[in-house]
């Protein structure tokens, strides 16, 4: 009774807990409230009309522009029309820059936004009513941020067109960047590490804001105003021919008016200020995908934080199914058959044990998360697996463990310790049961599972208390499995009976274990070449040899000092110098790799440019799913096939090693790892963003929408 009253306790409390931050985040009503208007009361063949996106917000709270500043993401949309009608780009409403702390800007709206969408009827129409349907989501911020999603619809009838919702959009059209000639010049420079825009013969008396809109691929900070010149800082400037910028001219009364203008970089000659259309340019910057993956759907749900804790639990409890983690829950199973024999109190106190390690792990996280964020640090998922220091580390405490299950050493106290711990907790005590649960997590961070990616993704965004319940929340679903095991004597009852095949099955599972060690090995020479692998090698012989003392010399303390002595040793001597260097390993030439070219923006921009669709594989060789989609999806002959039939340039996005360049193109998609992949089309600036699991179908269908060559 005692483990099923503990259970229950336990799932009351979390429980609890999600009641309080659902309380906490979605009190109250909505924060932004979406819905569909238009400009006409009926519909006529060959007629344009105008359709308006309007959002009424909370007080306090704001959505974001195309182009969002330091931070957030644009509203997306995506259209279901009547057969024969078109929509245009989003028309984007002159924003405001918001100051947050920190030194951030943002450009927001606040209160009510439209966003006109102008409508293309075809020449020939079909009998009414028309149902116009779009999907929305978007990002509305206060001092916290919460996703948010939802249809919006509007029918409208066939018949003479007449005017609808008159001073709504003559009020929103006016706040658009205008088409008449602009009363200045702009001048664009350009450094290694920013932009200027210097605005000349502007109006006096009149304030100048400039809204920098970076192409795709490109970043920037807000700007940095010195007299009339505006620096914009970046660290990735992409084409900087292809950056526009929104300069708006406010008036002492507070009527504000503003042109897009385009960038061009001539010596000496200024760019005057040559309008563009009020739609969204292409290129235009936004942060999320046009294309929502089924996993980023559930995370970025209507639900807001409930949905985003119910999607890390997911993550959490498939977590254990990922390849990387399948070694060490065979351990596991083993530990709990071996216990199957003994009190069930004691076994279920070994479970929480486990569990503790799992959630304390997951803590470590969230805090080192915090860190640093507040330190302005960037973050990734399996940064263990790109430091070659920690790599090493986790390459050693494998291999230690499988020479412990193959009985090579024992790790025992001598005198009345030993005689009091063994009395405590036999051969398996609660110490080595929390350590489990943290290795096994340490070992499954090296792949994303379905829904953690965007999870984690969202959780980098958001306050310290939410950080913390979020990783938590991802605790729980990956212990819930062994909390069940271990709280239910019937279960373990169904387990083998304790006998001598127990000792040949360890054994077993201590090579399963340096097979483990073996791939981290694969991982640490793709990374640091050669030298660093055959250093590894020698390392781990001198690592053998000190457990094999351990297990062997009779003295104690002279076991243990010759065991550190030939660690260390071995570590300076054949290890230390070559991890500094870089791989001299050359690029693996299967016939898959050879197809593939090494990823960055501007080869993006530049394939794009000529027409091409370019497919990013985001991937990194410690990462299992990585590997198992390329050889169960992007290697089969009927997906290359289509890459080839359609023209689609492949780009590698190698991350093994945490490529800068690579983490900040993950982090503009908020994701923190990999497997990551997407699909430009040359028609169309947003991305198509793949689930992280792959299938041949999945592909197959993104690529049926391309132009065949």
């Amino acid at each position: 009774m005692f483990p099923m009253r503990s259970l229950f306790i336990t799932l009351l409390l979390l429980l609890q807990l999600l009641q309080v931050a659902h309380a906490q985040f979605l009190s109250g009503p909505p924060k932004a409230v979406p819905s569909l208007i238009a400009d006409t009361a009926a519909v006529a063949a060959d007629k344009p009309f105008t359709l308006g996106i309007r959002f009424a917000l909370a007080d306090r709270w704001h959505i974001y522009w195309q182009a969002p500043g330091d931070s957030g993401a644009a509203p997306q949309v995506e259209w279901d029309l009547p057969p024969g009608f078109t929509a245009g780009a989003l028309q984007w409403p002159l924003p405001h820059s918001l100051k947050s702390e920190g030194d951030l800007y943002t450009n927001v709206y606040e209160g009510e936004v439209v966003l006109p969408v102008e409508i293309h009827p075809p020449k020939e129409l079909p009998a009414g009513p028309f149902v116009f349907k779009a999907k929305l989501k978007w990002y509305v911020c206060s001092e916290t941020c919460l996703p948010g999603a939802g249809d919006v619809s509007l029918s409208l009838p066939a018949g003479q067109p007449k005017p609808a919702n008159a001073e709504v959009f003559t009020l929103w059209k006016n706040r658009l960047p205008q088409s008449s000639p602009a009363p200045f010049s702009v001048e664009w420079s350009r450094t290694p590490d920013a932009l200027l825009v210097k605005v000349q013969g502007a109006p006096a008396g009149e304030k100048v804001e400039v809204f920098p809109i970076p192409p795709v691929g490109a970043t920037a900070d807000h700007p940095e105003p010195i007299s009339r010149t505006y620096r914009i800082p970046t660290t990735n400037q992409g084409q900087p021919e292809s950056w526009k910028a929104l300069v708006v001219l406010e008036g002492g009364a507070g009527e504000r008016r503003g042109w897009e203008v385009g960038a061009a970089f001539a010596p000496g000659v200024s760019n005057s200020a040559v309008p563009t259309s009020g739609g969204t340019p292409a290129g235009g910057a936004t942060f999320t995908p046009k294309t929502i993956s089924p996993e980023s759907a559930t995370a970025t749900a209507a639900g807001g934080m409930a949905g985003v804790l119910w999607a890390a639990f997911l993550g959490g409890l498939l977590l254990n199914l990922m390849p990387c983690v399948l070694p060490v829950i065979a351990l596991k199973i083993f530990g709990f058959t071996q216990q199957a024999g003994e009190d069930p109190k004691r076994v279920f106190r070994l479970g929480l044990a486990f569990v503790g390690g799992v959630f304390t792990f997951f803590l470590g996280l969230a805090f080192a998360v915090i860190g640093l964020k507040a330190a302005g640090s960037g973050l990734n998922w399996g940064f263990q697996f790109q430091n070659p220091l920690i790599l090493t580390a986790l390459i050693a405490a494998v291999f230690v463990f499988g020479l412990n299950l193959l009985g090579v050493f024992e790790i025992t106290l001598g005198g009345d310790t030993n005689a009091k711990l063994s009395a405590l907790s036999s051969k398996q005590g609660y110490g080595g049961a929390f350590l489990h649960g943290a290795f096994t997590t340490l070992l499954g961070t090296s792949c994303t599972a379905p829904y953690l990616g965007v999870t984690l993704g969202f959780a980098v965004s958001q306050p310290a208390p939410s950080v913390i319940l979020i990783f938590l929340t991802i605790a729980a679903g990956m212990s819930l499995p062994y909390l069940l095991l271990t709280s239910n004597p019937t279960l373990l009852r169904f387990l083998p009976k304790p006998g001598a095949w127990m000792e040949r099955l360890k054994q077993v599972m201590g090579f399963f274990i340096l097979g483990v060690a073996v791939w981290l090995l694969s991982v640490l020479g793709q990374s640091r070449g050669t030298a660093a692998l055959s250093g590894a090698c020698a390392f781990l012989l001198a690592l053998g040899v000190a457990c094999w003392l351990l297990g062997t010399l009779r003295s104690r303390p002279l076991a243990l000092l010759l065991s550190v002595a030939l660690a260390f040793g071995g570590y300076h001597v054949f290890l230390k110098e070559a991890l500094h260097q870089t791989a001299s390993l050359p690029a693996s030439k299967s016939a898959l790799t050879e197809k593939w070219e090494p990823f960055s923006p501007e080869r993006v921009n530049a394939e794009l440019a000529k027409g091409h669709p370019v497919f990013v594989d985001f991937t990194a060789e410690w990462c299992l799913n990585c590997k198992v989609n390329e050889h169960v999806t992007l290697s089969k002959p009927e997906v290359q096939a289509a890459f080839k039939e359609h023209d689609v340039v492949l780009l590698k996005a190698d991350w093994t090693n945490g490529d800068p360049m690579i983490t900040a193109e993950l982090n503009r998609f908020k994701r923190l790892g990999v497997p990551f992949y997407l699909l430009y089309h040359p028609a169309n600036p947003e991305p198509k963003v793949f689930p992280e699991l792959l299938t041949p179908g999945i592909v197959l269908e993104a690529l049926e929408a391309l132009p065949k060559k």
